[in-house]
């Protein structure tokens, strides 16, 4: 089985749907991009460029999850859209309208648990993280890493803050958490780290050219592959393969060494 990294941002816009979209492309297995944002997917009118069909996704998913979780997983696959041309790149496009995400609060579980039970990994967009019923907690719950994506400026940490401490309480601890600094700011990221009390997995840099291809269906240019976002993209990804895990890993140990107490 595959493993699910859900993206969640403090708000204001700081790149969570580009970044998820880089990762991706350069993800280095067989990967799906859940648009999972209440607020409403961007893909197919951004980095598709309104040039697939709308016909299926998260809310038709949810519906068939709702009724047979194993049949909806199985079938997942009907319902993507591909990224590129090997199509082991897919994405499964979020709501086209924000007040279906009401008709979405009972079946997050069983979202999750198909999102959860794919043969390849798969990065959940969740969009904003606020205190709304509507918010995909399954999915954060199911997810082996819970990456927020935020910029390097005050505003942004600040609204940080209280995020990091609702994912806490969510899961558990913040032992899954950790941060993805996106574009121009004005604060280091070991300070942001230091200042929120998670680690930062990576950073993404500015790149105007890349992100205008992922958030808007800007033609790409010859170098988009090997630009400066794409390339950092990468490393990012590996990156939260390894803190995955790292923390799977550490809580085997812990278990192991409670049950060993326990005998």
């Amino acid at each position: 089985m595959g493993s699910v990294y859900a993206l969640v941002s403090p708000g204001g816009s700081p790149g969570a749907t580009t970044a998820a979209l880089a990762l991706a492309l350069g993800w280095p297995a067989p990967v799906i991009v859940a648009e999972c944002d209440p607020a409403g997917g961007a893909v197919l009118a951004g980095a598709l460029g309104g040039h697939e069909p709308a016909a299926t996704g998260l809310m038709e998913h949810a519906i068939e999850a709702g009724r047979n979780p194993q049949a909806a997983a199985a079938g997942l696959v009907a319902r993507l859209v591909p990224l590129d041309t090997s199509r082991t790149r897919m994405v499964l496009p979020g709501l086209s309208d924000p007040r279906q995400a009401v008709g979405l609060v009972a079946a997050w579980p069983a979202v999750a648990m198909t999102l959860a039970g794919q043969h390849c990994d798969v990065i959940a967009d969740c969009g904003r993280l606020d205190a709304s019923d509507a918010q995909p907690h399954a999915v954060l719950a199911a997810a082996s890493t819970v990456a927020v994506v935020l910029r390097p400026t005050l505003r942004q940490v600040w609204a940080a803050r209280p995020r990091i401490d609702m994912l806490g309480q969510l899961l558990g601890s913040t032992g899954r958490v950790v941060l993805l600094v996106n574009g121009p700011g004005t604060h280091p990221p070991r300070e942001i780290a230091g200042t929120l009390g998670v680690p930062v997995a990576a950073v993404l840099p500015a790149d105007a050219r890349s992100a205008a291809v992922l958030s808007d269906g800007a033609p790409r240019r010859r170098q988009f592959g090997s630009g400066p976002l794409m390339a950092a993209a990468k490393g990012a990804g590996q990156a939260l393969r390894r803190h995955a895990a790292a923390h799977a890993s550490a809580s085997a140990s812990s278990q192991f060494t409670v049950m060993g107490a326990q005998r």
